[in-house]
C-alpha cells in the first residue's frame, strides 16, 4: 500500500438464502382485498351473534321468572283465548295472539307483551314505605306509552292483596289514550305497575287480570 492512500474495501451484495431477511407479506385488508376464509368464519361469528341475542335474553327472562326460587309468585285469571303473564310478586293475563317483546323485557323485573289489539307492560320494583299516587311516575311508565304523556285522571280502588292501588288515564302527544294500575303491597314490600296501551275495553281487561302476591 502506498502512503498517502486509504484502503477501501466495497462489501458483496447480499445473496438470496444466505441470511437475507424476507420481504413483508402485504397486510391483509378486508375492505378492498377479497374476503379470505378467516373474514367468512368472522362474518358468520357475528350472523350467528346477532340471530341467538333475541333468544339468550328470552332464556334469561324465562330462567328469571320461571326459576324464581322462594320468591313468591300468583296465579291470575285467565280468561278463554287469554294467557298466563306469570311474574314475581305479581301476575297478569294478556291476549294468547300477544307475544312477548324481548327488547321491553328484563330479568330485573319487567315485562312486555304486545299484538295486534295493543300491548301491555308490568314493571315490579322494591317499596318499603308506601308511594304517592301525585308524585313523580317512574320512567317505566312512559317507556311502557311509548313516549312522552300526562295524567288525565288517577281513582284508588281495592284490588286484593295490595294495601294501595290506584287506576290511571293517560293521554299521549298523539292524541292516544294509555291505562295503569299502580299498586303497593306491604307485605312484600314491592310496588307493581301494569301500564296497557292503548285505552280499551282489552287493555281494561287486561289490567283487571293483575294479581298480586301477599
Amino acid at each position: 500500500m502506498r502512503a498517502g492512500t486509504e484502503s477501501r474495501h466495497t462489501a458483496p451484495p447480499p445473496q438470496a438464502g444466505l441470511g437475507a431477511a424476507p420481504a413483508p407479506a402485504p397486510r391483509h385488508d378486508p375492505r378492498v382485498d377479497p374476503p379470505t376464509k378467516r373474514d367468512r368464519r368472522r362474518l358468520l361469528g357475528w350472523l350467528a351473534l346477532l340471530t341467538l341475542t333475541p333468544i339468550c335474553i328470552g332464556v334469561v327472562l324465562w330462567a328469571a321468572i320461571g326459576l324464581n326460587g322462594n320468591y313468591p309468585t300468583v296465579a291470575p285469571p285467565v280468561p278463554r283465548g287469554w294467557q298466563s303473564v306469570a311474574g314475581v310478586y305479581a301476575s297478569f293475563s294478556v291476549p294468547h295472539s300477544w307475544s312477548l317483546q324481548q327488547f321491553m323485557s328484563d330479568a330485573a323485573g319487567d315485562v312486555y307483551y304486545a299484538g295486534a289489539s295493543g300491548g301491555a307492560g308490568e314493571s315490579v320494583t322494591e317499596a318499603d314505605v308506601p308511594p304517592s299516587p301525585h308524585a313523580a311516575l317512574p320512567q317505566i311508565v312512559g317507556t311502557f306509552l311509548g313516549g312522552h304523556y300526562r295524567v288525565l285522571s288517577v281513582k284508588g280502588f281495592h284490588l286484593a292483596g295490595a294495601a294501595l292501588s290506584w287506576h290511571y288515564q293517560f293521554l299521549l302527544d298523539d292524541g292516544k289514550k294509555g291505562l295503569g294500575t299502580m299498586a303497593w303491597v306491604k307485605t312484600t314490600e314491592s310496588e307493581v305497575w301494569l301500564v296497557a296501551l292503548p285505552s280499551s275495553a282489552t287493555t281494561e281487561r287486561v289490567l283487571s287480570t293483575l294479581t298480586v302476591a301477599s
